[in-house]
């Protein structure tokens, strides 16, 4: 598709603030998750090589989240910026209707919701599992541990207590092992190791090597009560790995699944009722906030044009107030969408639905009556 010389300004000034917009915008978001994935991980001291992967498989949502919000604000300002310099009025002048102008901007937005169609079904729910499972393995291989004594302390699937600490020889005194072992989060066995006293070391990278002197081991198995295991040792030796055997089974949330496998899910009955209907709330808001930057575009074109004195200010100012109403309106209605099954799927239209019908209605008003 060829643009005339018009169009090309146009959308050379907009992909200047849609650029910045999207740094700017992209860039809170990964602050705000690097904080969290390193409090996450600083107790146990983690890794900067699965940090980094945590982070890097986080970027195609965070874009997704960007996209939209960063579409409105880019219109905005470079519509207001080239009303407020008189570009917009040199244009008219020229014989380019208002339609010939924001062409370019339109297909811009059209591209952005195929984006946003392809991120929110399949590339982005399996970059944020992969991104969950880097976080996960960077929590659980811990790399720096310090016993404390009179202290509880899990390292991944054990809990680890001792009434006494001394770190200068390693030594341990009145120490309590206990690991639970779960299946689909219901327990199935609990092991329990206690001793008089011990020694520990840390092995790096891989856990705590764990010797202990005169004690008892018992083990309950939760789905037959008749059989218990139990004994006493006088010396027992173990390794508490930094890595849980659990992480690789951890439940999925269902924006880490695509959507061709949430409709597996619901077509093989794997999932229950309850989240058989989250399944379906979670495809139908996907293809729903898809549609935002075409939304967007025909609400925030004919109010650009129309900042003549108002600039960029007024241009910010008015976008934050527009996606506040949008993504207030678009969770209230996924809200009542999951509340009451007669409105879904249509409920979670509505806002687009909406957004678009306002949209054309200023358009007809203050574009096409000029």
């Amino acid at each position: 598709m060829r643009f005339p010389i018009s169009q090309k300004y146009v959308l050379q000034v907009f992909s200047h603030f849609l650029g910045l917009s999207l740094f700017v915008f992209a860039s809170i978001f990964v602050m705000v998750n690097f904080v969290q994935i390193v409090v996450q991980g600083a107790l146990g001291g983690f890794s900067f090589y699965f940090l980094f992967k945590s982070i890097l498989y986080l970027l195609p949502n965070i874009i997704s989240m960007s996209l939209p919000i960063s579409f409105l604000l880019a219109v905005l300002l470079s519509l207001g910026q080239m009303s407020q310099e008189g570009e917009i009025i040199a244009l008219r002048a020229g014989g380019f209707s208002f339609t010939g102008i924001l062409a370019a901007m339109f297909w811009a937005s059209v591209l952005a919701c195929i984006f946003l169609l392809a991120a929110n079904n399949w590339f982005g729910p399996v970059a944020l599992k992969r991104s969950g499972d880097y976080t996960m393995t960077m929590i659980n291989r811990v790399t720096k541990v310090e016993l404390k004594p009179r202290t509880f302390q899990k390292i991944s699937d054990w809990v680890i207590y001792s009434d006494e600490v001394d770190s200068l020889v390693n030594g341990l005194k009145g120490v309590k092992l206990i690991r639970r072992v779960n299946m689909k989060n219901e327990p199935v066995f609990v092991t329990k190791i206690n001793a008089g006293e011990g020694t520990y070391s840390v092995l790096r990278e891989r856990g705590i090597a764990i010797e202990l002197r005169g004690g008892q081991f018992s083990q309950t198995d939760y789905k037959d009560a008749d059989k218990v295991l139990y004994g006493d040792f006088s010396s027992y030796k173990t390794l508490i790995p930094f890595f849980s055997e659990s992480t690789d089974s951890r439940k999925l949330y269902a924006r880490e699944i695509s959507t061709a496998g949430l409709m597996r899910r619901i077509a093989d009955g794997t999932a229950d009722a309850d989240t058989a209907w989250k399944y379906r709330i979670e495809i139908a808001s996907r293809f729903a906030m898809a549609l935002t930057p075409l939304v967007f575009f025909l609400i925030g074109a004919p109010l650009g044009v129309v900042l003549e004195k108002k600039g960029r200010s007024a241009g910010f100012t008015l976008s934050l107030l527009i996606i506040f109403l949008y993504y207030g309106f678009s969770i209230t209605s996924m809200v009542l969408a999951r509340k009451y099954e007669a409105l879904f799927p249509w409920a979670m239209f509505v806002p687009a639905a909406a957004g678009a019908a306002l949209g054309l209605w200023m358009w007809k008003k203050r574009l096409f009556a000029r």
